[in-house]
């Protein structure tokens, strides 16, 4: 059985002979480089990684997410590079009102839909299908698509964090008119997303998300989020589902407060979980059902946080098990860190999870409808 063969039917709900395991959240680029018997890993970063992935047997690859290079990083305190960039963002928006002054500068979603280049979305999304597929020989190629989600600006050079969240409570008005303009880029996205994957039979799933929570939660309000986001999310998606594609959010963070919502929404499956206290747990999720009535499709969830940094080779070992029964006798899962994998984690706990995971005894997984 092929790595696409396995991870196929694992995530259709059908019998494999073992959890399918992903490639492609790996930050460490020595450890990469090691594995593919590559001198300097910064002399063809893409293809390197690539050939790891091959020789350590993974059956898909998610992103890829590449390390990031050591002059671009800040340095814990021993004097090595970590996860973290070093870049200074100085935004351009620093108040309430400047946020919500900039809001009603927006064109109309009519304006958007009229300047949308369908034809060069859709052409950039086979090329990036058929050539991340090409790369990935039998592994199968899940691409990062996290950006193609309607825009949540609480990350970016544009907006101050705090005043982009304190203008959707003081100017919802303004802010909405914001958040119909990008939910209208990423419902045309999509709209070429489903086309394309329909006349090329590509993979119909699609790997999205944008930050909507942190560690405590959601960073607006239920409320707030019912009100500007979840009206223009499903809109964006509604060509996804129509095409009847799985739609897998990104969700490294504690979304356990707004799980039901995004669910009834129409999100399939989570990758990533922020399973610290009070937030979302594997074996929770394990038990829960999509919108659809198939269970949810997961990629997760080896903890990058609590184990693969701190533990030993053993307790890695444990975590893969965790992972592995949590979702034992009911398929959907691609077993997969919980985030990116950063420099500081030891080599010996990277190879371990991707060793033991791939020796994990069989489990029989059953039968459901609906293919991707």
């Amino acid at each position: 059985m092929t790595g696409i063969e396995r991870t196929l039917k694992a995530l259709n709900f059908e019998e494999v002979d073992r959890i399918p395991v992903a490639g492609g959240l790996v930050g460490h680029a020595e450890f990469l480089a090691e594995v593919a018997g590559a001198p300097d890993f910064w002399t063809a970063p893409r293809q390197i990684a690539f050939e790891a992935y091959r020789r350590l047997r993974c059956d898909a690859i998610l992103g890829p997410v590449l390390p990031k290079h050591p002059d671009t990083t800040t340095r814990d305190a021993a004097g090595r590079p970590t996860w973290f960039t070093n870049e200074i963002h100085t935004p351009r928006f620093t108040t309430p009102e400047q946020v919500a002054e900039h809001a009603r500068t927006f064109p109309t979603p009519l304006e958007v839909r009229r300047r949308f280049d369908f034809q060069k979305t859709y052409d950039g999304y086979v090329e990036l299908m058929k050539s991340g597929q090409g790369e990935s020989g039998e592994m199968l190629f899940i691409p990062h698509c996290l950006g193609y989600a309607p825009h949540f600006p609480t990350g970016t050079e544009e907006f101050d964090h705090a005043a982009f969240l304190m203008a959707c409570a003081l100017y919802p008005e303004s802010v909405e008119r914001m958040f119909q303009v990008w939910g209208e880029q990423s419902r045309l996205t999509f709209e070429a997303v489903a086309k394309a994957t329909s006349d090329h039979n590509l993979l119909r799933l699609i790997w999205i998300g944008t930050d909507l929570c942190d560690r405590n939660g959601p960073v607006l309000s239920p409320a707030l989020l019912e009100r500007l986001y979840f009206p223009v999310l499903a809109r964006a998606i509604a060509p996804l589902k129509e095409a009847g594609m799985k739609v897998v959010w990104h969700a490294d963070a504690n979304y356990k407060r707004i799980l039901a919502e995004m669910i009834d929404l129409g999100i399939d499956g989570f990758q990533g979980f922020y399973e610290e206290e009070g937030g979302m747990e594997l074996a929770g999720l394990a038990q829960m059902k999509a919108k659809t009535g198939l269970p949810l499709i997961l990629f997760g969830s080896i903890s990058t946080v609590r184990v693969l940094p701190r533990a030993d080779v053993v307790g890695v070992r444990r975590e893969v098990a965790r992972c592995i029964h949590a979702a034992a006798g009911r398929g959907g899962l691609l077993l997969a860190p919980s985030s990116s994998i950063g420099p500081d984690v030891p080599k010996a706990n990277i190879r371990a999870m991707f060793e033991f995971a791939r020796s994990a005894s069989p489990i029989c997984t059953v039968r459901a409808v609906g293919t991707v």
